[in-house]
């Protein structure tokens, strides 16, 4: 039982699910940030899900520490929203 960072989302596809618009060329690319409201101010890797915002200074490594921050929970709860935790084997999938 525990984290396993394979079965993190596709950081494209999870920002875009999470409702935010990347837009640009490269590896960074510009979004709003939710955390302060801005309209143009976050930047995320679409390679390692990696964001910051250039404004208040919001940051993680990955989708994951994004989960955690934007909806408040602690690290197994995000793990197991994003689908990350494996539970006796499988994949647990929070309903």
């Amino acid at each position: 039982m525990g984290f396993d960072r394979r079965n993190l989302p596709d950081a494209v596809g999870y920002y875009e699910s999470e409702g935010l618009k990347l837009t640009g060329r490269g590896k960074w690319r510009t979004t709003e940030c939710k955390f302060h409201g801005g309209s143009d101010s976050m930047r995320v890797n679409v390679a390692t899900g990696a964001f910051r915002c250039m404004n208040c200074q919001a940051s993680g490594g990955d989708v994951l520490a994004y989960h955690m921050q934007v909806h408040g929970l602690e690290f197994v709860a995000a793990a197991k929203a994003l689908g990350a935790w494996i539970d006796d084997g499988t994949p647990y999938i929070q309903q």
